[in-house]
């Protein structure tokens, strides 16, 4: 006889075991539709479906054992930097508040979505509602960030304060006009335009790999269906200007070609080579012309690419944080910091090279150093080395997972989540939950998905992912070899770039560089007379000293003006006007310095050194804390007397260490 379920514990059991993981796999499919739109709605559905899944019981949690060593290495990683916490527990004033509001350690959690994940994707029942809700993800994204783009409005912040911008809530970048109409960086409802990069990078690739799929298989309709999708995301993707999410996105693509390639027996027929190069050519054609028409509809673009290699400019910020994040590794190499103090031990080596050269202060003081802006560096630091290689185990192991091509899929390929191993060389996305908590489950689904038949090899995922690692190590130790007083150069302004980068260049750098500045002040440098004519504006000094609290500058500004005895056509004279500049973090309040002009003069030129010597003429106070109260003193230029019939030799201006000229 049956005995009815409401008498049996067993089965009473089982049936609230049953309903417990059909509850996680609901709330997990709600987070895969909520994580594009508000990262708190992702965090409630995504909790609640780790929570129903902990009830599920001991047979639901079996489902989880193939996935448990590549969790173990993410979790282990964690566990580390609460091991370091603890060993420098004396030195948090509340360590369980620091634990829960700003140690890495405290994120442990998230990753709880990639064991649940991967359960439920290897549910062969649950294939058909995951595929369907990954899509509506895709789309969600795409949608929103066509949107953003062109809003003024953050649209997070916008619809939620019910359709309207709020005071002192940022707005968005402007990326320039795109046929008459205004444009801004695409970011979806996301608060950054790099976690919306971050998010789109997870997909992108998949998307590649199905284009390459539907080209392999000869099928028009999936042909036109990925190209169309494929082209909308590059462009919203390029427009997003998130530059490390591109070079994710770059090597993961290359890597699935690779793999393709290697592991899939050709014959390579005449047709076959004939087709494989017109989808090459085509398929170039089709990016290129597109990456051609943003470079010459967008500035950013243009601005991104021209200051890729170089290290005095606006992107030096990484810099600074390498070069100061150095030193804290060197120290705690073993055990770390501590979650949570990356930003008080940076903060420390900063002001010990602001105490060597003052005139970096700003430079050092907007730097954002909450983070080493390095997934790998970032957990060396808090947790120590042991830390970040458990994370590169467990990046080996997705990568295995990644490059295979499943025609029977019923969502979109999640090859893309291998992004953030190169990404992650230049941002801390593993920090970022909008970020975190969508790659945790995609990555989950991808291992659930797969079949351990369909690995790659060990020796070609160790050199795949050993050749960016190797690269990048060695660009940065390149570029780390430049000292402080070289990496760092005066901003100059001017409707003229060519002529502004000239003068930049003959601006001597500290007086610690005695051989730089020996060969700038002899370097013959020749400007056309529109440019002589063009004036420049030359970032000067602070108002206030070093340190915190600052203190009111009593030295007068004094700036040297050397023409070389043999110069052809040098300026007989020189107007200087000096600029009052507000000293705020511009990237943080976003908005612009205001200005006014304080003093104009006109001084006389001649062969040698020349000086102009500024007192302050406004009445200061001190200030509490810096940037309050603090100004800039800039220079704006102007070049009289030469022969406007040739081209003018550009005289070498010395500012000395500190607006402090000294012959």
């Amino acid at each position: 006889m049956r005995v009815p379920t409401s008498q049996n514990p067993h089965l009473r059991f089982q049936d609230l075991s049953f309903v417990a993981e059909r509850a996680s796999f609901y709330s997990f499919l709600l987070f895969l539709s909520a994580f594009p739109l508000s990262v708190s709605f992702s965090q409630v559905f995504a909790g609640l479906s780790i929570f129903s899944f902990l009830l599920s019981g001991k047979r639901r949690w079996q489902k989880v054992r193939p996935f448990l060593l590549p969790w173990c290495f993410v979790l282990t990683a964690y566990f580390l930097v609460f091991l370091s916490s603890l060993v420098h527990l004396g030195e948090y004033s509340h360590f369980w508040r620091s634990f829960t509001r700003e140690s890495e350690a405290g994120d442990f959690w998230l990753s709880f979505l990639f064991p649940i994940g991967a359960a439920h994707a290897s549910n062969k029942d649950n294939t058909k509602l995951l595929g369907r809700f990954l899509w509506c993800s895709l789309a969600l994204l795409l949608v929103s960030g066509f949107v953003s783009i062109f809003s003024e409005y953050r649209l997070g912040k916008f619809i939620s304060n019910g359709f309207q911008n709020a005071p002192g809530d940022r707005r968005q970048h402007p990326a320039g006009l795109l046929f008459g109409i205004q444009t801004y960086l695409p970011i979806g409802l996301m608060n950054t335009h790099l976690t919306y990069g971050g998010l789109v990078s997870l997909f992108l690739p998949g998307i590649f790999a199905k284009f390459w799929e539907s080209l392999r298989n000869r099928s028009l309709a999936r042909f036109l269906f990925f190209s169309g999708i494929l082209l909308v995301s590059s462009w919203i993707f390029l427009l997003n200007q998130s530059k490390s999410a591109w070079l994710g996105v770059i090597f993961v693509c290359v890597f699935i070609l690779l793999r393709s390639i290697l592991e899939t027996k050709y014959r390579f027929t005449g047709k076959l080579l004939l087709k494989s190069l017109f989808a090459g050519v085509l398929l170039i054609a089709i990016l290129g012309t597109g990456a051609k028409f943003l470079y010459e509809q967008n500035w950013l673009l243009q601005r991104t690419i021209s200051q890729t290699l170089q290290v005095q400019t606006p992107e030096n910020q990484r810099y600074w944080i390498y070069k100061n994040s150095l030193p804290i590794l060197e120290l705690t190499s073993l055990l770390g910091v501590g979650g949570g103090k990356f930003k008080a031990s940076h903060k420390k080596i900063s002001e010990r090279t602001i105490s060597e050269q003052e005139q970096l202060w700003y430079e050092l003081e907007i730097t954002p150093n909450a983070h080493a802006h390095n997934d790998l560096l970032q957990f060396a630091i808090i947790g120590g080395w042991t830390s970040a290689v458990f994370l590169v185990l467990f990046f080996f192991f997705l990568f295995r997972r990644i490059g295979v091509f499943q025609s029977d899929e019923k969502g979109p390929s999640l090859i893309g989540v291998g992004s953030l191993w190169v990404a992650g060389f230049f941002q801390c996305y593993l920090l970022d939950d909008e970020v975190a908590l969508p790659f945790y489950a995609l990555s989950g689904i991808l291992f659930g998905q797969q079949k351990e038949a369909s690995l790659s090899s060990v020796k070609f995922t160790g050199i795949v992912l050993a050749v960016p690692f190797l690269l990048n190590l060695a660009f940065w130790i390149f570029r780390l070899q430049t000292p402080t007083e070289l990496a760092y150069s005066r901003q100059v302004k001017s409707a003229d770039p060519v002529y502004a980068k000239q003068l930049e260049d003959r601006i001597l750098p500290f007086r610690i560089a005695a051989k730089e500045r020996a060969n700038r002040l002899e370097k013959v440098v020749t400007v056309p007379n529109a440019s002589g004519n063009s004036s420049a504006q030359i970032e000067g000094c602070l108002t206030h000293r070093f340190p915190n609290p600052p203190t009111l500058r009593k030295e007068p500004y004094q700036i040297g003006i050397y023409i070389r005895p043999n110069a052809l056509n040098p300026p007989k004279e020189m107007r200087i006007t000096v600029i009052g500049r507000e000293s705020f973090d511009e990237d943080q309040l976003y908005w612009s310095h205001s200005q006014n002009d304080l003093a104009t003069e006109t001084i006389k030129l001649t062969p040698g050194w020349n000086r102009f010597i500024w007192k302050e003429t406004s009445k200061l106070q001190p200030s509490i804390r810096f940037p309050e109260g603090v100004f800039f003193r800039d220079f704006r230029i102007d070049w009289l007397g030469y022969d406007l019939a040739k081209p003018m030799d550009l005289p070498a201006l010395d500012f000395g260490d500190l607006c402090d000229f000294k012959q």
